[in-house]
């Protein structure tokens, strides 16, 4: 999950929630914003290096980083901050709406039926980060592979009863 928080130059915060396992992956996104003015900024023309997009809709992390960099740039926010949380992150289900111990039995199931590892999604997560070191260390297929069970992850966070 990515959180993103921002200060508006003339006032106002947002925070801008992303459930996704990396930058390059799309997810979902909850949008919470104190002043009127400052959301039409965040939400109109929305652009990236890769064109415009759908904020609202879900996006990619980094279209959002750099989308509130040139925000940032242009002078109309004075604060963006960005942290990075990961299903095996202490309080991490709280964020997402569950406890601690459906977190886990949930991840622990998506590892067995995935065939994966605490160790392989330590690594993984600890590399995302690098695009050298992910490109040298997987190969296409293994990408593939862990961004599936991010997408099974967000899916799974989803369908999680309201009242959790």
């Amino acid at each position: 999950m990515f959180i993103f928080k921002v200060r508006g130059a003339r006032g106002g915060q947002a925070e801008i929630r992303l459930q996704a396992l990396d930058w390059g992956e799309q997810g979902s996104t909850t949008f919470i914003c104190d002043s009127d003015a400052l959301a039409v900024h965040l939400l109109t023309q929305c652009r990236s290096g890769q064109g415009y997009f759908e904020l609202l809709a879900g996006t990619k992390p980094m279209y959002v980083e750099q989308w509130l960099e040139y925000l940032q740039e242009a002078g109309v926010l004075s604060e963006v901050t960005v942290n990075i949380y990961t299903p095996l992150d202490e309080g991490y289900g709280a964020l997402c709406g569950l406890d601690e111990e459906q977190i886990s039995h949930l991840l622990s199931l998506v590892y067995k039926v995935g065939g994966f590892n605490r160790l392989q999604i330590m690594r993984y997560l600890k590399h995302r980060h690098n695009p050298t070191q992910m490109s040298t260390r997987y190969n296409p297929d293994e990408l593939a592979r862990y961004r599936h069970l991010g997408e099974l992850i967000n899916l799974l966070l989803r369908f999680k009863a309201p009242s959790a």
